[in-house]
């Protein structure tokens, strides 16, 4: 997944299968004989995260980026905002607490009285429900006035950011040429002036992975609470990745072994000198009493991510799966906010004609999706880790959303994992060391006879 992959969301959690809603055994019965297993299921409160382009506009032209209409200036009308809102409240969709995402392009680059009309509307809609704003910036705008207005709203702020200048300006340029490096870093110095919390986003591309120690020390002297390494994916209209090129794997690996010497060779204080997303998230899984069961995750279960493009185009799933093209269905739209509904889930009173029409849409969609995450279950090792990757990914990559392993999910998951469990393994007493063999005796004392 591309920049919006932040510590809101890390990796692609485990999350439980869905209970069918009220209807849902219905419509599924209604449902060609030869169209698989019925699709998961929207479920009442499951929606995590809805994800709203002001613009797709940016005022960066980075050489990864998968948005194809970054020039395009053109802006969400606030009445489709608030047609928006009214929408994700009616649906049934939003529980008690919603993340909000403003994304797809550059969030700083729409004025801030817009968004001090759009956060009133988002208030006004929230009913009762707790909203947490959230802005993926380049931090080339961020200044005073920016930091004032992310204190009075409580905006969590993340910045775009691929570490040392000669990296980040490799790959993020203004549309004159110009690196971007040094206007972001005047932001983040606004950002801690005013004493706000960051977290960073970097784009790991081939270059980056024979630079660790570098990219190391640029993030653990930056200030941010955490750092995420996205791997540069091809994805949308960034069909090539430079991840690409041979070698890539064992350079990534040896990156990955590096940053994990440096992390446990340098505590902070208070915990690690740098606190890394990835780490931290398999870290996490591993702890979690439900890993290996869930079922999906947010990017491939229906409803636990809503995206909605400047103009009301809307879809689950992956964000950057908004509006790519499927070679036998077409662009991967659902439907209009501008014009129709949301699916009414079964918490929802009431079911239109547009809504019944948004309900026909999303099915075919998701039973392809299932179909891909289905074969990850069955052929995966990593299965309890990636639940089934990434629809987008597998979009770019196979010409298909039922495919299963893709390059990005090998690149940026599988090889985070074997670097952290190599690193956990290292830590124990090899086998046969006094007392090492105690806790898997007492395991297997303790242990169910067959």
């Amino acid at each position: 997944m591309g920049q919006v992959l932040s510590p809101w969301q890390p990796l692609r959690g485990p999350l439980r299968r869905p209970r069918p809603a009220a209807g849902a055994a219905a419509k599924a019965a209604a449902a060609p004989a030869d169209a698989g297993p019925p699709p998961a299921a929207l479920e009442p409160g499951s929606l995590q995260l809805l994800v709203l382009q002001p613009s797709p506009f940016c005022n960066l032209d980075c050489d990864y980026c998968y948005l194809p209409d970054r020039g395009d200036t053109r802006r969400m009308a606030l009445p489709l905002l608030d047609r928006v809102l009214a929408e994700v409240a009616a649906s049934g969709l939003a529980g008690a607490e919603l993340s909000i995402v403003w994304h797809a392009g550059e969030p700083t680059a729409v004025p801030r009285d817009w968004y001090e009309a759009a956060f009133a509307l988002v208030a006004r809609h929230a009913g009762g429900r707790r909203v947490q704003h959230h802005f993926q910036t380049n931090a080339v705008r961020v200044d005073a006035a920016w930091c004032a207005f992310f204190r009075r709203h409580g905006v969590r702020v993340g910045v775009s950011l691929d570490g040392p200048a000669a990296l980040h300006d490799a790959h993020r340029r203004h549309r004159d040429g110009r690196g971007s490096h040094a206007a972001a870093m005047r932001g983040v110095a606004a950002l801690r002036a005013a004493g706000l919390d960051f977290h960073a986003i970097a784009v790991l591309t081939r270059d980056a992975l024979d630079q660790a120690d570098a990219v190391y020390d640029f993030f653990a002297d930056l200030g941010a609470v955490q750092v995420g390494f996205n791997v540069e994916e091809a994805e949308a209209a960034h069909p090539r990745s430079s991840l690409d090129a041979a070698g890539t794997e064992a350079a990534l690996r040896r990156f990955w072994q590096r940053l994990l010497q440096r992390l446990g060779a340098e505590p902070g204080p208070t915990g690690p000198r740098l606190r890394v997303r990835e780490v931290e998230a398999v870290l996490a899984a591993l702890r979690d009493p439900r890993f290996g069961q869930g079922g999906g995750n947010t990017q491939n279960l229906p409803g636990r991510i809503l995206n909605v493009a400047h103009d009301g185009r809307w879809c689950f799933w992956s964000p950057e799966l908004l509006g790519d093209r499927h070679p036998q269905r077409g662009a991967v739209v659902l439907g209009r906010l501008d014009t129709g509904q949301l699916p009414r889930v079964a918490a929802a009173a009431g079911t239109t004609e547009a809504a019944e029409q948004a309900w026909q849409a999303w099915p075919p969609w998701q039973q392809e999706i299932d179909a891909g995450v289905r074969r990850c279950r069955a052929d995966c090792a990593y299965w309890a880790f990636c639940l089934g990757g990434a629809p987008s990914n597998k979009l770019t990559e196979h010409g298909r959303l039922d495919a299963a392993a893709t390059r990005a999910c090998r690149l940026g998951q599988q090889v985070v994992v074997d670097a952290v469990l190599q690193a956990l393994d290292g830590q124990l007493p090899p086998a046969g060391a006094p007392g090492a063999d105690a806790p898997a005796q007492a395991g297997a004392a303790a242990a169910p006879a067959p």
